[in-house]
């Protein structure tokens, strides 16, 4: 896998979570999941087609998903995903694709992103291309509590 087409997703994940939560996510370890894919508990799948496809899914235990849905909805608790929390992370990923878009299409990459997947507790069925792709680039970006907001690439 390109490095090239890592990176924008990383860059595009920390800044909107720096502009949503108002707090700039470190970068963990980036590691290397082998196929079958195992996803968290919580996953919000996006598509991607244009000059290269490929998909990435951002995963999160379920208590991470709660304390960011609560940063971007202004501090209102989120003791537990609901459908409205569950919107709002759909659109947070929707908003680092785009951001990821614009940012390929500056080095002169075309693609176009397919509308989010939320899922709970998924396997790895729910994402066939990870029989595809024998490698999982997986990119944790981690909170100053401790909550882990994984962007893992399959592109193959």
């Amino acid at each position: 896998m390109n490095v090239a087409y890592v990176n924008p997703f990383v860059q595009g994940a920390q800044s909107v979570l720096t502009t949503l939560c108002m707090e700039t996510p470190a970068l963990g370890q980036v590691h290397v999941k082998n196929a079958p894919y195992a996803p968290s508990t919580v996953s919000i799948a996006v598509s991607i087609h244009g000059d290269f496809a490929g998909e990435v899914v951002f995963n999160m235990e379920e208590s991470a998903g709660c304390f960011i849905a609560s940063k971007m909805m202004m501090g209102m608790p989120v003791p537990a995903l609901d459908a409205m929390s569950e919107s709002a992370l759909s659109e947070l990923a929707n908003m680092i694709s785009g951001n990821v878009a614009t940012l390929f299409s500056g080095k002169g990459i075309i693609v176009d992103i397919k509308p989010p997947a939320f899922r709970r507790n998924a396997t790895n069925a729910d994402f066939p291309l990870s029989t595809q792709t024998p490698k999982v680039v997986c990119v944790p970006l981690k909170f100053a509590d401790g909550h882990v907001f994984a962007v893992d690439v399959m592109i193959p």
